[in-house]
């Protein structure tokens, strides 16, 4: 259901939505623009015990969620443009009870005030996730979860998430993006990622460093930077440990100086691709540049 302008009662609109009946089959529920305070009582465990896909989106004054946790044939949850209130993306139910069964991908975007998913973690949470995309949400930290393959994290400011990544342990693709503050990235957020196969930085207005601990994703494969304008150089002791990487795309750096000397030791690269980085194309030249030497053995290169 999906509510559209903006002179209405609160009060009309959640009589409408309390008085709904829904199929006892029902797969989807979207619940858009609604703006009581709360809602319906008839979204729990029995009503919707059927349901594959919820949507909830700008229910801006709601100040709890209900206990969708309790639902055991959800598959994929998107909570966006939330209550400043919401603190915690589970908000009730029974303690002992395995939350989320079925849940394969999560959205939640533009909770500010948002903490976590639980209040209290545990073994029998979201046992099967596998997507996971939280944007604009500063505050947002991320849980242990063993069974999460891949993260999109999109965060405008120096967002406390960036170190509870490395909680992921089973990460096979990272994708941060739109950062305006952070001019570092921690060093612990790689280091438990031994699984990690696609990496992708992007849209990082200050960025000038990467951490070494690069180094740790032996098991990378593909690693873009993209349009990271502070950006200076990519660390030595980072590259070396990149034994496994194919593919690095490096683009629109403009401020990046050269490529690192270890990128010559990484035999697996069969593509290079840089873009929009005067500084290295130049260096970059076949026969003269002073990083030729470095790319030289690699078979496709894009300059």
């Amino acid at each position: 259901m999906i509510w559209n302008g903006t002179h209405r009662y609160e009060s009309e609109e959640v009589k409408v939505l309390e008085a709904l009946k829904p199929h006892p089959n029902l797969k989807s529920l979207t619940i858009s623009g609604f703006k009581g305070f709360c809602l319906p009582d008839w979204i729990n465990h029995s009503t919707l015990r059927n349901v594959v896909s919820i949507l909830i989106n700008g229910c801006e004054n709601c100040s709890c969620l209900p206990p969708f946790g309790e639902l055991p044939c959800l598959e994929s949850l998107e909570l966006q443009d939330g209550s400043v209130e919401v603190e915690y993306a589970e908000v009730s139910g029974f303690p002992t009870r395995r939350r989320f069964p079925s849940l394969r991908k999560l959205f939640i975007g533009e909770f500010h005030n948002l903490k976590g998913l639980l209040k209290k973690e545990g073994e029998e949470q979201f046992p099967v996730l596998k997507q996971m995309k939280i944007e604009k949400c500063p505050v947002f930290v991320i849980p242990t979860l063993s069974s999460v393959k891949k993260l999109e994290l999109v965060c405008e400011e120096d967002a406390t998430g960036f170190r509870s990544i490395s909680n992921l342990r089973a990460l096979t693709s990272l994708n941060i993006r739109d950062n305006k503050e952070a001019t570092s990235l921690p060093e612990e957020m790689f280091k438990s990622l031994a699984n990690l196969k696609y990496l992708e930085i992007s849209f990082f207005k200050n960025l000038t460093e990467l951490p070494t601990s690069l180094a740790s994703l032996n098991a990378l494969q593909s690693l873009t930077i993209d349009h990271c304008d502070a950006l200076e150089s990519i660390p030595e002791e980072g590259v070396k440990g990149l034994t496994s990487l194919t593919k690095l795309s490096v683009e629109y750096c403009k401020m990046l100086k050269c490529l690192p000397e270890g990128l010559q030791h990484l035999t697996a690269l069969t593509t290079l691709t840089i873009t929009r980085c005067p500084r290295v194309e130049k260096r970059c030249e076949k026969g003269i540049g002073q990083d030729w030497h470095k790319i030289a053995h690699i078979p496709k290169c894009y300059l």
